[in-house]
């Protein structure tokens, strides 16, 4: 186990266990997506994985799962802006362009095999530098693949989307919520 990572492990809402992993069984070091397919999915870009996996969640991904049903998506997909896990971004290892790049062709794969053009960016702020140096790569793909980008909350004070865990905010998760970013 990776004692980088919380040793909170809820389980998932009742009909919500993922039936997508990528790696298809635990990585202790990286997860790429994680979620419950459906024909129209929230798909959430989060900071950098955690704890959960195909058996147990996080409180991040409970969220998540949650805003999905209360938009009344039939599934849920959760990515990251840099795969590795850690419970805490400042425990994360140095930027690794090998795993930023295949994190990104996994999520662009994905996003076109699945006609997805917008995502919830919920990554919120970003203190270490593999963070914002894998966002600044998904986003340069998002922007020449036309992938929209909204928050449902007014951006951070350094301009980032809001994490879905961030309670000092009022999140309006509907549509009419949704605020694009220009990237």
């Amino acid at each position: 186990m990776n004692d980088k990572v919380t040793k909170v492990r809820p389980a998932y809402p009742l009909g919500e266990e993922p039936n997508l992993c990528i790696p298809e069984k635990y990585n202790a070091y990286h997860r790429f997506l994680l979620g419950r397919l459906g024909t129209n999915p929230l798909v959430a870009i989060c900071m950098n994985s955690s704890a959960a996996n195909e058996d147990y969640s996080d409180r991040t991904i409970n969220r998540i799962i949650n805003a999905s049903k209360k938009l009344g998506c039939d599934g849920w997909v959760v990515a990251n802006v840099y795969p590795e896990r850690a419970t805490n971004a400042s425990d994360l290892d140095e930027f690794n362009s090998e795993l930023v790049d295949e994190n990104v062709r996994i999520i662009m794969d994905f996003l076109i095999q699945n006609k997805i053009t917008e995502v919830w960016g919920a990554w919120g702020n970003l203190g270490h530098p593999s963070l914002v140096q894998g966002r600044d790569t998904l986003l340069s793909f998002f922007k020449e693949s036309v992938i929209r980008v909204y928050s449902f909350a007014p951006l951070t004070k350094w301009g980032q989307p809001v994490h879905p865990l961030n309670r000092s905010v009022k999140q309006n998760i509907s549509e009419n919520g949704k605020i694009y970013l220009s990237i």
